[in-house]
């Protein structure tokens, strides 16, 4: 096994990179202006917005929970896995661009919220939106920290505070554009890895081993690992799944500041349209469809159990250093701190930017100056590297994927409300805080008290979802309310715009 002296030293090497790289940013931009460090002064082109939003959806779990769903279910996981995922992005795309549209000179979701329903609702979307980046980023640290303890032998808790801390860094130094501008060298770096080395893993297993493989735990019922389904394409378990991936997925994308503030920082609407489709659902599902193939089928070619390996997120790092050696463990660790990095980094660049201007602000210095907002914008993230780090110890053990798979109940439900009052004038912000509440309180009821463990989860991620919608459309004939969505146009914020706000 590859030494620890050889996990440090990657972390070291790619630390001083991008640290490096954030440093010239800062150097060269002035980032002392509240715009220039949230949304990068609301230039940036096609390309780089592209790359930032495939990488910023690579998670750890794209790649290591995408493979555990291979295990679960399959040839339908890694399948499962990508359209459920990117469904929701999907449904971004008209969303970001309305913002747009009605709130040229927003920047954060947080604004729309308390423009069209108040400053109660404004409040619950920001502690939601602060609590999944907290959330996101801490998955994050987890998986970097599974794959360096898995194939170097590293302490879980430090390798976890040190990637918290390292994307906590960048983002303090150089804000959005620390992130955009890494994501581009991050990309070239995942792209190269996933070539070189799965075409490796593919022939040295063989893909009609991995087929009989499969053939075997599917017929096989005295096997440990049998699954009759593991050959359905169009399994139930795998579709339940995939639909319970759209919820997930739904929070994850529709309350991360991130992907607003990246919106943002576009350089125009087109642009922001192409980077987003191209970005997530072009570029990004292959990923998760690969990596939930290989590695599940990987899995039960090489004869694994889940006795052999921890937790099945441990899969992924174990099959590349057991087929590739050396060069495949140093590969995967690669691949998962570029994706964990990105990812990270995305998150804490939305979480500066509600700190700084729906808190900071608003409630703790309204008089503030934007030298004094960008100060506390930076410092606060490198509080939220630390309290990451100290969260990511925590979940040693902990699988990846069943740590998803519950979130999708907390953070889905405000969905309905933030879709729904970007079109519905009839919508107020009484029904709208009901249907969030109703929808929360009956997905976590669902999961506690219904007892079959397969079924639990996604009955409890359904009706976080959709039972919101349901509530808002059977109020609207009984309500007299009107919002006038013309007063959205009007929107000024209280620092300068470099981009002006007027963007076609």
């Amino acid at each position: 096994m590859t030494g620890a002296l050889a996990g440090y030293s990657i972390l070291f090497v790619f630390a001083v990179i991008l640290i490096g790289i954030s440093a010239l940013i800062n150097k060269n931009n002035r980032l002392n202006q509240v715009d220039e460090l949230l949304t990068a002064g609301r230039g940036i082109p096609f390309g780089f917005i592209a790359a930032s939003v495939f990488v910023a959806w690579v998670w750890a779990g794209s790649l290591m929970g995408a493979g555990e769903a291979g295990i679960w279910y399959g040839v339908s996981g890694g399948f499962n896995y990508a359209w459920g995922a990117a469904l929701p992005f999907l449904l971004f795309i008209p969303i970001a661009l309305r913002i747009r549209t009605l709130m040229p000179k927003s920047t954060t979701f947080i604004e729309f919220i308390r423009e069209r329903f108040g400053t109660r609702l404004a409040n619950t979307f920001l502690v939601f939106g602060i609590c999944l980046v907290l959330y996101v980023c801490v998955m994050q640290a987890v998986g970097i920290a599974y794959a360096f303890e898995y194939t170097f032998g590293l302490n879980f808790k430090i390798t976890a505070f040190l990637a918290s801390m390292l994307f906590a860094s960048f983002i303090a130094i150089a804000g959005l554009r620390g992130s955009i501008y890494n994501s581009v060298f991050q990309f070239f770096v995942i792209l190269l890895v996933v070539f070189i080395t799965v075409p490796f893993i593919v022939k040295e297993l063989g893909l009609a081993h991995i087929f009989e493989s499969l053939k075997i735990i599917s017929t096989d019922t005295a096997h440990p690992e049998h699954n009759p389904d593991a050959l359905i394409f169009f399994n139930t378990a795998g579709l339940r799944y995939g639909l319970s991936a759209v919820v997930i997925a739904m929070g994850q994308v529709l309350l991360s500041q991130s992907y607003y503030s990246t919106a943002a920082s576009a350089k125009s609407t087109k642009s922001l349209f192409w980077a987003y489709l191209i970005g997530t659902v072009v570029a990004w599902m292959p990923i998760p469809i690969i990596f939930g193939n290989v590695i599940g089928g990987g899995f039960y070619s090489l004869g694994l159990t889940s006795e052999e390996v921890a937790v099945n997120s441990g899969a992924a790092p174990y099959i590349f250093q057991l087929v590739l050696g050396d060069f495949g463990a140093v590969a995967f660790v690669i691949l998962i701190l570029m994706t964990g990095l990105t990812t990270g980094g995305n998150g804490l660049a939305g979480l500066q930017a509600m700190f700084t201007l729906d808190l900071y602000k608003r409630y703790i210095r309204k008089n503030a100056t934007e030298s004094q907002q960008t100060r506390f914008g930076r410092m606060i993230i490198l509080l939220a590297g630390v309290v990451i780090g100290a969260a990511a110890t925590l979940l040693d053990g902990v699988s990846l994927l069943m740590i998803d798979i519950f979130s999708g109940i907390l953070f889905a439900a405000p969905a309905a409300s933030l879709i729904l009052g970007l079109w519905l004038k009839r919508l107020n912000s009484k029904v709208a805080f009901a249907s969030i509440a109703i929808g929360l309180i009956s997905g976590l009821s669902a999961f506690v008290m219904i007892q079959d463990e397969d079924l639990n989860w996604f009955v409890g991620n359904m009706l976080s979802l959709f039972l919101p919608f349901v509530v808002i459309l059977v109020s609207l004939p009984f309500t007299k309310h009107r919002f006038d969505y013309n007063v959205l146009r009007t929107y000024e914020p209280d620092h300068h715009l470099s981009g002006g706000g007027e963007r076609v």
